[in-house]
């Protein structure tokens, strides 16, 4: 009689039933094949913890060792990417890929999974915004965050802050949304995805998102300011660069005298650059009537030597029917390149 009443009640238990026994909020919800932890939680957060720590400190050795000028500012900059890009591709890269069967795993991820599930159970049911905002996290967030780290240890400062600028942005916006779409459900529906104690609500909920809210908003204001002054400093050398510029064109093509004063008060005009260029320089008629003097005082010196004046009229003749020849030569070449 008591082995019935025992079927009688274990038969009671439909699986629809069985499956709601888990510790979730809120009450009742669904959850898929859930299996308890089966490791205790110090275990699973220490090996975790551990393992994330030594992969920042091992980032911070390598960053300094090829960076010799890396600040610790940087550094500590370095760890957060090294830290962002490991749990947004591998751990958020996990869930994303086991989602529907994480309830019933029993890895360490999927035991850390089940453990945070119990301050936001939408981890446990495959919820659409979950899965959007992780896969997008995976996709985007985490290799920009691995960039960032990587431009560090290089010392490439434009790729760090672009990549900076637009990690810590979406760092933002996706923290406003996943608090946003809780605290709507809750204000306005009445539905809690959280535990009501302290350590799932205000810990796991709130403490373990809090530096996606802080740290973004730091490396932000860094990077605005970073930004700001390099290019300040451009638009500087731009302006001198076109001062200079400006001031060397109206000297050598402006062609126009400037007005001095001189020592006695008097104005006097100094000739433009050209000007003075074109005096340095003779121009071509000017040779040519000093060559013309040349002959004539030849031609005397050989007249007062009592030696014919034609042996100077001869070279002077002959050097003007190169000229004409030079001159004739240049025509042609002229006439063939329009050709």
């Amino acid at each position: 009689m008591s082995s019935f009443l025992k079927f009688l009640v274990s038969s009671g238990d439909s699986p629809s039933s069985r499956r709601h026994k888990h510790p979730y909020y809120p009450q009742g919800v669904v959850v898929p094949n859930y299996a308890p932890n089966t490791l205790q939680l110090p275990m699973v957060l220490g090996a975790f913890g551990g393992g994330v720590a030594l992969l920042m400190v091992a980032a911070v050795a390598v960053g300094k060792k090829v960076n010799k000028r890396l600040t610790w500012k940087d550094a500590g900059a370095l760890a957060w990417f090294t830290l962002c890009g490991f749990l947004h591709c591998v751990f958020e890269g996990y869930f994303v890929l086991n989602h529907a069967t994480l309830a019933g795993k029993q890895d360490i991820f999927a035991q850390l999974w089940k453990e945070y599930a119990l301050s936001d159970s939408r981890y446990m049911t495959s919820d659409p915004f979950m899965l959007c905002i992780e896969s997008l996290t995976v996709l985007t967030w985490g290799p920009l965050s691995l960039l960032a780290a990587y431009a560090i240890i290089r010392g490439n400062t434009s790729l760090r802050h672009i990549a900076q600028t637009i990690v810590s942005v979406g760092h933002l916006y996706g923290v406003a949304l996943y608090f946003g779409t809780c605290f709507f459900q809750e204000k306005f529906r009445g539905i809690s995805y959280s535990r009501p104690e302290t350590l799932y609500y205000w810990v796991y909920y709130a403490g373990m998102n809090a530096p996606w809210v802080i740290v973004p908003a730091i490396l932000l204001i860094q990077s605005s300011r970073t930004i700001k002054q390099g290019l300040s400093v451009l638009n500087k050398v731009k302006s001198m660069k076109g001062d200079s510029t400006a001031s060397s064109g109206s000297s050598i093509y402006s062609g126009k005298a400037e007005s001095i004063r001189s020592f006695d008060g008097s104005e006097t005009k100094s000739s433009s650059r050209k000007d003075r260029e074109s005096k340095r320089e003779p121009s071509r008629d000017s040779r040519d009537g000093s060559k013309r003097d040349r002959v004539s005082e030849q031609a005397a010196y050989l007249r007062d030597e009592g030696r014919p004046e034609s042996i100077a009229e001869s070279r002077y003749e002959n050097w003007e029917d190169s000229r004409a020849d030079a001159r004739e030569q240049l025509r042609k070449k002229k006439t063939g390149r329009r050709e």
